[in-house]
């Protein structure tokens, strides 16, 4: 076995979200607020365009980087002019092949932290090496010019920039976001964009990175169908990359995972077709949730942080609690049955992010647990 691969752990999220789920099936009474996948089905349409693909049969291979149907789909709905559009199974292997098709061995990634756990591995897996760029609460937990300055050497090749945030819910605005394309193209690297929280930002419009034409010579920008579709077992993804990009990472995927499931691609073709109002609905109710969870954690003394701004993550310190971010999540699943995820799966020791992914009663219930569970340490 390659010395990398023996490195690289399991994803710290989806391994707690597998020990929450096996302790409700054992009987336990367990809030699972550790995956991040929107707990709703997938809009009546995707769901018709799935059942008539299977019925007329339609699961044969399809292109590697997706019909050529749903590439339009894609390029209509997203307003992608330029660039080509790539098709995967999900946001993953699309990052994958971004990564794997720029970088070499030795060659630095600047990443701001905290981030989401598989992109520092996905970087060591291709040899790369991934630069933590901290990112400071006073800021938001959003990385600046001058942080992102202090960081760069020679070997720097790429910054991959999360926006809207996992695990913090920051996001920027388009003055951070021109200070960042600026940065990239003063020491020539590519910026891979991950936006797959794109639909949910609470305050104000998103803002995307495609909306600056001058860096989309540099850019490979990631999405999916997984949070704004609710279609995350479905695993469609897609990206805008420029012709070069574009077609090494269609050589990669080719190799690496074959082409999406034919019948994912008939229900994103269905929701891609929707009205807004459907984005604007599942924005509404997370909007929602955010508000209640935040005003009762927020009550908590012992606990600090700040109203996300979007995705569907509160991000809180917990260092008067405990210093130890793992054993206080270890500690509030064995006692009051709440599963969270740690702060160090995210590169940010001492604290604890919590996914608003289940309705309203669950997420008052496990507010009162842990307001309990604070109490009582």
């Amino acid at each position: 076995m390659k010395p990398i691969v023996r490195t690289v752990p399991a994803s710290v999220t989806m391994s707690l979200d597998l020990a929450a789920r096996e302790l409700s099936a054992a009987g336990r009474d367990i809030i699972n607020l550790t995956a991040g996948q929107v707990d709703l089905p997938i809009p009546d349409e995707g769901k018709a365009a799935l059942i008539a693909a299977l019925e007329a049969d339609r699961t044969g291979y399809v292109p590697a980087t997706g019909s050529a149907d749903l590439r339009e789909a894609v390029r209509r709905k997203k307003g992608w002019t330029d660039g080509q559009i790539l098709i995967s199974s999900g946001a993953k292997p699309l990052l994958s092949a971004a990564i794997g098709c720029i970088l070499g061995p030795g060659d630095e990634v600047l990443l701001p932290t905290p981030c989401y756990t598989s992109y520092p591995e996905m970087i060591r897996l291709f040899g790369a090496v991934p630069v933590p760029v901290p990112c400071r609460a006073q800021n938001g937990f959003t990385v600046t010019r001058h942080d992102l300055e202090h960081s760069v050497t020679p070997r720097a090749k790429a910054l991959l920039l999360n926006h809207p945030t996992n695990p913090t819910g920051a996001v920027y605005d388009a003055d951070a976001l021109r200070a960042i394309v600026e940065f990239c193209k003063a020491h020539d690297l590519w910026l891979i964009a991950d936006e797959v929280y794109g639909a949910f930002v609470y305050e104000d419009a998103f803002v995307s990175l495609y909306d600056f034409p001058d860096v989309r010579d540099r850019l490979i920008l990631i999405d999916s169908a997984s949070k704004t579709y609710a279609m995350a077992g479905l695993r469609l993804g897609y990206a805008v990359a420029p012709d070069p990009a574009a077609a090494a990472m269609s050589g990669f995927l080719s190799h690496a995972v074959g082409c999406p499931c034919s019948l994912s691609e008939r229900a994103a073709i269905a929701v891609l077709s929707l009205r807004d109002t459907w984005s604007d609905r599942l924005r509404e109710l997370f909007r929602a949730r955010r508000d209640l969870l935040w005003s009762a954690v927020s009550e908590i003394p012992q606990l600090h942080g700040q109203k996300s701004a979007g995705a569907f993550y509160l991000w809180l310190d917990v260092t008067k609690i405990d210093g130890d971010d793992v054993r206080f999540c270890r500690r509030l699943l064995d006692t009051q049955g709440v599963a969270i995820t740690p702060g160090s799966a995210f590169l940010c020791p001492g604290y604890v992010r919590l996914a608003y992914t289940q309705d309203a009663t669950l997420l008052a219930e496990a507010a009162a647990r842990l307001c309990r569970f604070c109490a009582q340490s």
